[in-house]
């Protein structure tokens, strides 16, 4: 079966051209749209239809069926999130409907501009990018469910799995159990 033609990731379309974002409304400013699950590409067409700026970056994704056949699709890099730039009136827009969980204002509009710049320059560049886990490698974390509930230690990788690394810094040595991002957060 073909894969669909991908949706456009921005509007207007010279959206990353310049230094400033194509739609330079009079108070546009950058929202994150939070999605409700697998609603990203449904809200982009939503504000592309009423030319509202936004940047949904995309990437292939490839798997295989449970009968082993393979499929490719097109999938939001940032899985529940859409970037909206425009004014009030354009946030409000983007509520209408039943599609969004939240808006969260994003306080450092250039520092968050620079960063989708980034990401647009990234993927623009044919590279093959794949989506980072929200808890990186090295990070301290602590554990928030199940058994090791409590917990302090470092994430770290090996091969295709996160684990999590309980170290005994006497001995210089510690432990390691395989972990999902949802059971850990941040140690402070």
């Amino acid at each position: 079966m073909p894969i669909l033609p991908a949706e456009p990731d921005c509007h207007p379309p010279d959206l990353w051209k310049g230094d400033h974002p194509g739609s330079l409304k009079e108070g546009a400013r950058w929202w994150c749209l939070h999605a409700r699950p697998r609603q990203e590409k449904a809200i982009a067409r939503d504000l592309r239809l009423h030319d509202v700026a936004f940047y949904l970056p995309q990437v292939f994704k490839e798997g295989r069926t449970p009968q082993g056949r393979k499929t490719r699709s097109i999938v939001p890099l940032f899985s529940g999130y859409v970037f909206l730039h425009g004014d009030e009136n354009d946030r409000l827009l983007a509520l209408r409907g039943d599609r969004l969980v939240s808006v969260l204002e994003v306080h450092d509009q250039l520092g968050f501009e620079r960063d989708l710049r980034q990401i647009h320059t990234m993927l623009s560049a044919g590279l093959l990018v794949s989506p980072e886990p929200a808890v990186p490698v090295g990070a301290l974390v602590r554990i928030t469910t199940g058994p090791l509930q409590g917990m302090t230690g470092q994430v770290l990788r090996r091969g295709q799995r996160d684990e999590f690394v309980a170290t005994v810094h006497f001995l210089g040595r510690g432990a390691r159990v395989d972990l999902q991002d949802w059971q850990v957060e941040i140690a402070v």
